[in-house]
């Protein structure tokens, strides 16, 4: 399992989320604390990348980037945009 942080400027962005993209972001921590590889990479020109993206929302709606430290077992949230 993968510690969960969030920069400050991500947890501003997270802040203004809807009601109702907020069961999503939380469905999004869980799978970034258990399986954060298993997204693709912020980069496709670095597929072994330790920066990662996933859409996450109903419809797709919302975007995270997210740091994989893996010698310190953890993920930093860098930023979330929703665009619904």
């Amino acid at each position: 399992m993968y510690s969960y942080e969030i920069l400050p400027e991500a947890r501003d962005q997270v802040g203004g989320l809807p009601s109702a993209a907020l069961i999503y972001y939380a469905e999004l921590i869980t799978f970034v604390e258990l399986t954060p590889w298993d997204a693709p990479p912020y980069r496709d020109d670095n597929p072994d990348g330790n920066m990662r993206k996933i859409v996450f929302g109903g419809a797709g709606e919302g975007i995270a980037v997210y740091l994989i430290l893996e010698d310190q077992r953890r993920v930093v949230v860098l930023s979330v945009t929703w665009v619904g």
